[in-house]
């Protein structure tokens, strides 16, 4: 007697099939990690360099409060943070004492808008 010859190829194309999901979705996995991972590294050099550069701003501001600006007189110093970051801080003279009027990273590297796709103009 015969038995199982329909059956057992069923079931070994099954088997065959979540093998290859299942290598499919390892390497899916092993990709996103690898991402995730250069993602993570870039966010900590930047943050890194953004606590250096404040670090540094804070410095600076402490030196400048023993000398005070004259009143309503604007003072701005950057710091570099990365290639194509700047932290700029802006100070102003009020009541003998330094305040301060803006403290923000500010992008400086070149950009160039993506012209490639043609956008409606409304007319």
């Amino acid at each position: 007697m015969k038995r199982g010859g329909q059956i057992s190829g069923v079931v070994s194309l099954v088997t065959f099939f979540c093998a290859l999901c299942m290598a499919v979705f390892a390497v899916l996995t092993l990709s996103t990690a690898n991402r995730e991972y250069s993602l993570t590294r870039l966010a900590e050099e930047r943050a890194a360099a953004y606590y250096l550069a404040d670090r540094q701003a804070v410095e600076q501001v402490a030196a400048m409060a023993a000398t005070p600006l004259p009143e309503g007189e604007e003072s701005g110093i950057a710091f570099p943070v990365g290639d194509d970051l700047m932290l700029e801080v802006v100070l102003r003279g009020e009541g003998g004492t330094n305040r301060v009027l803006r403290w923000q990273t500010v992008y400086r590297g070149d950009w160039q808008p993506d012209t490639s796709i043609k956008v409606w103009s409304g007319e």
